[in-house]
């Protein structure tokens, strides 16, 4: 015979099980998915499709409104449509600049270097290239020819702003008919190579998807890039070397925009370490590997670089100063990212260089 549980001992036993069978245990706090990693050839097509690329158009759509503007003013010479001609001249000068500053893969060829910007630039030579301009200067024929004239954004900053005075400019004379040709086909020339960096750029970034070796060699340029262009901005863009620089010892001097000019190349040299329009930068590579302290550093020397830029005077010739604090802080941005920002990269520098 089955002896019987006591009363209580039951009750309790089946209070036990009913509260077992009611209680849920805490679910397990599930850990936060890893951010992935940035690969080289995600970072090298984010910086060409969001930096490099849109750079080239910029030049393609300035150059081609500074043609516009040129022509314009031959039509019609008067103080608005030189005023316009000026202002295109600036806006292709700058979108040059930004250029300037990173220049790399088809925008660093010599030959395109002197085709837009020689330096420094003999302004004897365009009394006698402009004698020789096409009667048609915008004819292929005529823009194949302009891109050995080495003339450039430099000749047509002279021939609006002038030497001494902008009402002196070649173009602000009353008789402008040889300076417009000639002006004309130096810009067609500009815009037209211009044309052709887009296409180069464009092939590029097709060629990103199918050469799997490519991508950490062009991280490699970009970054040598960087530091060579910081250090031209610190060095003869600043007249390093020159003990009392004058005004005419600076680029864009004639347009009154050295300055301007300094803090475009620094800005595109910041849309590349850190990534622009929405894309990624080399910031992005660094986080996403856990080395946030030395985006914080690459950071701070960036903002320290752009206040001592922001810092100078319009006229750099007459700030000894302030030009020197400006390049301590560009040199200590070059030198912050050829060591430490490539060491944590694990990117190096071009062996070329």
């Amino acid at each position: 015979m089955t002896r019987s549980l006591p009363a209580a001992l039951a009750l309790l036993l089946c209070a036990a099980l009913a509260h077992a069978n009611d209680t849920v245990p805490a679910p397990t706090a599930a850990a936060a998915p890893a951010t992935p990693r940035l690969s080289p050839p995600q970072l090298a097509i984010s910086l060409v499709e969001t930096v490099y690329l849109p750079a080239q158009v910029s030049l393609l759509e300035h150059t081609g409104r500074l043609t516009g503007r040129l022509s314009a003013l031959c039509e019609a010479p008067n103080p608005t449509t030189l005023a316009a001609a000026r202002e295109a001249w600036i806006a292709a000068d700058q979108a040059w600049r930004r250029i300037d500053a990173v220049r790399m893969g088809p925008s660093r060829v010599d030959a395109l270097v002197s085709q837009f910007d020689p330096w420094p630039f003999d302004v004897k030579t365009v009394a006698k290239i402009a004698r020789d301009t096409p009667t048609d200067p915008t004819s292929m024929q005529a823009l194949a020819a302009s891109r050995e004239l080495k003339q450039g954004l430099p000749a047509l900053e002279y021939i609006l702003f002038g030497d001494t005075t902008p009402q002196q400019a070649p173009l602000a004379a009353k008789k402008i008919d040889t300076a417009c040709r000639y002006g004309l086909w130096i810009s067609a020339g500009l815009a037209r190579r211009a044309q052709e960096l887009v296409y180069e750029w464009q092939g590029l970034r097709r060629g990103l998807n199918y050469d799997p070796s490519y991508p950490r060699p062009f991280l490699s340029e970009s970054l040598t890039r960087v530091v060579a262009g910081v250090r031209e901005l610190a060095g003869w863009k600043l007249a390093q070397q020159t003990a009392t620089p004058v005004r005419s010892d600076f680029p864009d001097w004639r347009a009154g925009v050295s300055k301007r000019s300094l803090e475009s190349g620094l800005e595109t040299v910041e849309r590349v370490l850190l990534g622009a329009g929405g894309g990624a930068g080399f910031d992005d590579f660094l986080a996403t590997r856990g080395k946030d302290a030395v985006i914080d550093d690459l950071k701070l020397r960036l903002a320290n670089a752009r206040i001592a830029v922001s810092g100078l005077p319009d006229d750099l010739s007459s700030a000894d100063g302030e030009r020197r604090y400006a390049q301590k802080r560009l040199n200590e941005l070059a030198d912050f990212v050829s060591g430490p920002l490539v060491e944590a990269l694990g990117i190096p520098l071009s062996a070329a260089e």
